[in-house]
Formats: C-alpha cells, structure tokens, sequence
C-alpha cells in the first residue's frame, strides 16, 4: 500500500479539519498544499502548509474564482503512478504527485434555501474547483485518496494508524463512490434549481433528476421473496426520514407504506382536537374526532371496526397518553403493528415498549412541516419508469354546493367534510359513513377499493352493522369519493338511514341524482373535487 506524502485541503466546511490536519501533518508527515482559507485557519493553528498559488507559482484569479483549476493540480491528482507515460510528462513539465484530495463543496443546496436569494448569489455558490479536484481524485483511485466530507476523517486517520500511512483499496473506492454520489446530488441540485428559476410555473419539467439516499434495508419486501428498502429524496428536507422508531422490530416495506398513509391523513387533518387513525392495508379502517378527550378518541376508531384493526397501525396528533396505552396494552385481542404520535408521555412510552414487536414511531413535529412536505412531487413506480403527479393536497371542499332541497347545518356539514376526508384516504372506489356525537365526529362503517360504485356504499353500511352500529347508520352523513352515475348508490345509503351525502358531483346524470335525492328527502352536497386514490 501507497503511504500518503502530498495532500491538498480546500474545504467550506471546516468542522474537525484542523485534528485532521495535525494528524497528517505532525503523525505521518504528510505536506499540506491549501487554498486561501483553509490556509489562514491552518496557520493560526499553526499548522505548515504551502499555497496553492506557491505550488502552482500561479495566483489566485476572479475573486479565488481560479484557484485550483491548474496543471500542477490537476496533473498531480491525476497522473497514473504505474504509467511510464504519465509518469514521463510529470518529469517534464515539473508535476509533483498530489496522493490525498481532501475537499467539500460550496453548500448550494443550503444557500438556495435562504428566501430571496439573488440569482448571482445562488451562482456564486456553484463549485467549480472542488468538484473538479474531487472527481480527478475519485476517477484516479487506485493512486489518490479523496476525502469529500468532514465525516470521513476519523476512519481516515484510524486506518493510517492501522497501515502505517497508507489506505486500503477498499476505502479507496468506496470514497469513489461517494464522490460520484455526492457530485449526482450536487448537479441535480443546480440543474433543478435553474430550472425552477426560470420556468418557476413548471411543475413537471421535461427533465426530472432525483437523487436518492438509503435509509434502511427493509426485513423484506411485500411479499417474503422480495428484497427492498427504503431511501429518502435528498432533494426532500422534510419526509418519513424524520420519524424516530423509538421501540419495537425493525420497520418493513408494508409498514413505511402504512406509515406514510397514516402520517398523510393525519397531516390531512392537523393538530386541532383529539384525531386518530387505525388503517390497514394503507386504507382507513376507523378514524374520530374528540374536542377534548384523547381516548375517546382512540375508542371510537377503534370501535369502527375492531376486526380490520387487529395488526393494522395506528396514529394520533397530540403526544400519546398514558390512559391511551394503558387501553392498548390491556385490551383484549388488540395486536398493533406501528403506533406513531408526535411525542410520548414517558409513562406511556414504558407501558408500550412491554409489547416487544410494538413499533413505535415518534414523528416529531411533521404536523407542522406540512407545506414544506408538499412541495415535493408524488412519484410512483411502473414498468420502466415512473409516473409522477403533485400531492393532492388541497382542500376536499372546492365549492359547497347544497343542491338538494333539504339543507345541512354546521355541524352537519363538519359530519360531511369529514366523512368525505376519510373516503379520500381510503383507497377508490370508497364510502364513509360517519356520525356525530357531542365533543366530536367518528366512523362507523368504511368500504374502500371497490370496482362499483354502489357496491362499496353497501359494503360500508354492511361492516357498520356487522359492527354494532346499525342504530348510529340512522340519520348518518356519507362520504364518497365519486359522483353517482346513477341514483342507485344514493338510494342504497338512504335505504339503512343516511340524511345527507357529499360526492364531488360532475356526472351527466347529476339532475336524475338530484331529483331522487329530493325524492329521498335526502341532503345532498357537491363539493367539486374528486378525491381519488388508486
């Protein structure tokens, strides 16, 4: 192995580089080339060091705009050491090997992040040098030790201690890698940037370059033979790389799809009052509102459906209550996959990591991250590529159009918006009947993915029975996320008792509905957006 005796530093994260820098320079004897800044600092620590302009007896040009962009570097780093060739046109024009490139890039991503960044500013951010310094290195491996982030320093100096100033081939390539890794994230960035700046309404650009990083290997895929895991958009500040598993087996590729809609209806309805959301299969099987209590909030989702919630996740606002986990742990026959809450009372915490296999996630503060969450893209998986789309993130009321002769008051309407909210997240074609009670409003019957749209209206009302709330069914408010072609998913929720419906409205047969509905003496709301989800 090749012992390290030339490197050069030119770093805009300065973190930890000066303990690296004496363990080169005093430790193993390493001559340190540096540019202006990253020299000043060395000196002050009295650390020696050589200029680049006195190593490349070239100054600095363009406001340190042309620093390292010389043959004496470039050559340095990239001269194949084995070559007689390269190694005759060192020889000839005076190019000294340079055998560790140690260099982190101006950060752009975060200085287009300030609001109101200028243009110039954001292209004075653009690296140039370091980049080109880097990449020599990594593309010359076998030779030159790149070192691109302040997180590598301590296997560094650990494993020139352990080789005597040399670093393995292994290490070698896999800072390589990172380098072309850290490079794809880096011009993803500026490209996407420059595009979002000058075609600022461009939602879907005719270029998309994502950049993604792996967060966890998953136990297996969605069926036991897959393989798979889970990255995150680097692109992306705020996502489910925010949670914290605080407890429990490690999280599947069924379980971040289940988180993922569990975080997305809870997003969906904030962190006023009491919610709660038990899903399956990534569709809602019970949701409720408490205006004041936690439990009974969780009690009545959980009643919705009691059957579907066995091993199905389950999800809060507010920080999770002691009382609440004392209901999970002690009820009879309820097993829970995950259960997330934005923070733990510490008593509930203990009483719920009794449950072994229980994972339990604390996403923090997301709730509030909302508008941030949504500016990405939902990008989807098919055969040989992707289909992507924005999140659908608007509000499910477009317009409130009563157009039934029977009308609804306020608190009937809270009952229609949120029964039409729930049939969004559950999966199309879907239904929700849902009921009100004095601090709040919860389900009691929820049909989802069905191919006819009169057939998941009477499999909602069907589980609502089989339930224990075919009395609640009288006088209840339906959600369903598409029009009625025809009056007959109408006449089947007024048949077990509903009084007032909410679909987005837009069939050619809107009137023929809207006659029977007055027929019915039933409410009848078009609300203009559709709430599909495949």
């Amino acid at each position: 192995m090749k012992k390290i005796r030339r490197a050069i530093f030119s770093v805009y994260d300065k973190s930890g580089i000066i303990e690296f820098a004496k363990v080169l320079n005093y430790e193993f004897g390493v001559e340190i080339l540096s540019t202006g800044g990253t020299g000043q600092l060395l000196e002050r620590n009295k650390i020696k060091y050589t200029k680049i302009s006195d190593f490349t007896e070239s100054p600095e040009m363009f406001d340190g705009r042309i620093k390292t962009l010389h043959p004496k570097i470039g050559g340095g780093i990239l001269y194949r050491r084995g070559l007689k060739k390269d190694i005759d046109d060192a020889n000839k024009y005076n190019i000294k090997p340079i055998d560790m490139v140690v260099c982190n890039l101006y950060q752009f991503k975060e200085a287009i992040e300030k609001p109101g960044i200028a243009l110039d500013d954001a292209l004075e951010m653009i690296d140039i040098g370091g980049p080109t310094m880097i990449r020599a290195a990594a593309k010359n491996f076998p030779d030159v030790i790149v070192v691109p982030s302040p997180e590598y320093y301590e296997e560094i100096i650990e494993e020139l201690r352990e080789n005597k100033g040399a670093i393995t081939e292994r290490s070698r390539i896999i800072l390589a890698q990172d380098v072309f890794s850290i490079m794809a994230d880096y011009n993803a960035a500026i490209a996407n940037y420059l595009q979002k700046y000058y075609n600022p309404e461009a939602l879907l650009p005719n270029t998309m370059i994502k950049v993604y990083e792996k967060i966890q290997d998953c136990r297996y895929g969605e069926n036991w033979d897959q393989v798979a895991a889970y990255y995150n958009d680097t692109s992306a500040k705020y996502g489910l790389h925010n949670l914290k598993k605080l407890g429990g087996k490690e999280i599947s590729f069924n379980n971040y799809l289940d988180i993922d809609s569990c975080m997305q209806i809870l997003l969906d309805f904030g962190a006023e009052h009491y919610v709660t959301a038990i899903l399956k299969h990534t569709s809602p099987n019970g949701v409720a509102i408490d205006k004041k209590n936690q439990l009974t909030s969780v009690k009545k989702a959980f009643n919705t459906d009691p059957l579907s919630a066995f091993g199905g996740i389950w999800g809060v606002n507010k920080e999770l209550k002691k009382e609440v986990a004392d209901f999970i742990i002690n009820k009879e026959k309820i097993f829970i996959d995950v259960i997330m809450a934005p923070s733990f009372e510490q008593e509930a915490l203990e009483i719920l990591k009794q449950k072994e296999n229980l994972i339990i996630i604390d996403y923090k503060d997301l709730l509030d991250k909302r508008n941030d969450i949504y500016k990405n893209l939902e990008i989807r998986g098919v055969l040989g590529g992707i289909l992507v789309q924005e999140y659908d993130s608007k509000p499910v009321i477009k317009e409130w159009n009563v157009v039934s002769r029977k009308k609804v008051n306020d608190l009937q309407k809270e009952a229609l918006i949120f029964a039409y909210k729930i049939s969004k997240w559950a999966k199309s074609n879907s239904a929700c009947f849902a009921q009100i009670y004095d601090n709040g409003v919860y389900t009691i019957g929820i049909g989802a993915g069905q191919q006819s749209r009169v057939h998941v209206v009477k499999l909602a009302a069907q589980k609502a029975v089989e339930f224990g709330h075919k009395e609640e069914l009288k006088n209840s408010f339906m959600g369903t996320d598409s029009f009625f072609p025809f009056p007959d998913g109408l006449e089947a929720a007024v048949e077990v008792g509903t009084t007032a419906i909410i679909n987005p409205g837009g069939s050619i047969r809107d009137e023929a509905v809207i006659k029977r509905a007055d027929e019915l003496g039933c409410a009848l709301v078009f609300c203009g957006k559709r709430v599909f989800r495949h």
